[in-house]
């Protein structure tokens, strides 16, 4: 393997991994500060959250460890955050590691908005909100370009090699 593909791999892997644990700290810090009523729900959308984000962990470890098929769970994990919305009960965001998104806000006015957010989740059934907007997460979709392009490396290399 060429010495600048295992540096990108590393660098993909150290991304997911420090964007999991963040997710799982926030999620953390979140629950325990004190405002929030811990039930049985919160409590289960939280275990679901923090899911998420060990999935995305075990992505970047096992690009450590068996890059082609690392590559593979990072593009799941990153198809996941690539859309994030919002309309009346129905409300879903998930991002481990960084989120620049570009969206439509449509409370109102319809307003272009650029977010930025750190890893986080968000997911409502059910519950109204005022909220009505739809979001593309630019480093994701950024990210599974890459992915695919390593991909093609990882695939070309494995073929070539037989």
């Amino acid at each position: 393997m060429l010495q600048s593909t295992k540096t990108q791999l590393s660098a993909l892997a150290l991304y997911q991994v420090l964007g999991g644990v963040a997710g799982i700290v926030l999620t953390l810090w979140v629950l325990f500060q004190g405002d929030m009523v811990l039930t049985v729900p919160v409590l289960r959308l939280s275990l679901f959250a923090c899911g998420l984000f060990v999935f995305s962990i075990l992505c970047g470890v096992m690009l450590w460890r068996k890059p082609l098929r690392g590559l593979t769970l990072s593009l799941i994990n990153q198809v996941l955050q690539v859309l994030y919305f919002s309309f009346g009960a129905y409300s879903f965001q998930y991002v481990a590691g960084l989120r620049l998104g570009l969206g439509l806000d449509m409370a109102g006015s319809w307003t272009i908005k650029f977010r930025m957010a750190i890893s986080s989740f968000q997911f409502i059934i059910g519950s109204e909100t005022s909220q009505k907007f739809i979001g593309i997460n630019l480093v994701a979709l950024f990210l599974i370009f890459w992915i695919e392009r390593l991909m093609e490396k990882q695939v070309g290399r494995k073929t070539a090699g037989n």
